[in-house]
């Protein structure tokens, strides 16, 4: 993997996101979400991923994401839920567990307020992430955060719903991916795309800002 503060490519663009790139410069996840106009349903995107539906045909279980536990996941626990979303894998050795220490730290720097956000952390690595390799692996992060693995047609997709780019190489099965958190309001729409290298005050201080908004209206 690259340093955490190298430059991640974003697509055929080439574009590419670092700290210093400006949000609107991002590429599409990042334009969408300053649009604010991302309409990803829970209910509808994410319960083509998941255990959404007891009458699923038989062979969806490979379209399913499950969590460190083996529990799958259903899309109705996320409806009306706020969420915080970052891709990754478990044997990243830097950037991913400096973005999950991020995460780690906003959630606890929100305090009560973190209550309203269910953490997800999504690996792009399923043929190694298995429920007990991310089980070992989250477990150094906050307690709330539930690491999910799944059958690689259920990782695509998930990656493909948010727009997270990833290459993979002979080496490794991961060798650059996305590095964003991605912020879901309850109505299912990315309101904001943040960077895991902003500080954890900003960071704590635009999540804020997005769920007084939605208490206001």
């Amino acid at each position: 993997m690259r340093d955490a503060r190298t430059a991640i490519p974003l697509g055929p663009e080439g574009r590419s996101i670092s700290r210093e790139t400006p949000i609107k410069s991002l590429g599409r996840a990042p334009a969408l979400a300053q649009s604010q106009s991302l309409s990803l349903s829970l209910a509808l995107a994410l319960a083509l991923i998941v255990s959404a539906s007891a009458a699923r045909p038989a062979g969806a279980a490979e379209s399913r994401l499950i969590d460190q536990f083996e529990r799958p996941l259903d899309a109705r626990e996320l409806d009306g839920h706020w969420l915080l979303v970052y891709f990754g894998y478990a044997s990243c050795s830097e950037i991913c567990p400096a973005a999950l220490t991020t995460m780690t730290a906003v959630l606890a720097r929100l305090g009560p307020l973190a209550e309203s956000i269910d953490p997800l952390f999504v690996t792009l690595d399923p043929a190694h992430d298995s429920p007990a390799v991310m089980r070992a692996f989250i477990a150094n992060f906050h307690p709330r955060i539930r690491a999910l693995t799944g059958s690689a047609q259920a990782v695509t997709e998930a990656a493909r719903t948010f727009e997270v780019p990833w290459k993979s190489s002979s080496a490794a099965p991961v060798s650059d991916h996305g590095t964003l958190f991605y912020l879901v309001a309850p109505d299912g729409r990315v309101v904001q795309a943040l960077h895991p290298q902003q500080p954890v005050d900003e960071l704590a201080a635009s999540i804020t800002k997005h769920l007084s908004a939605a208490r206001k209206q």
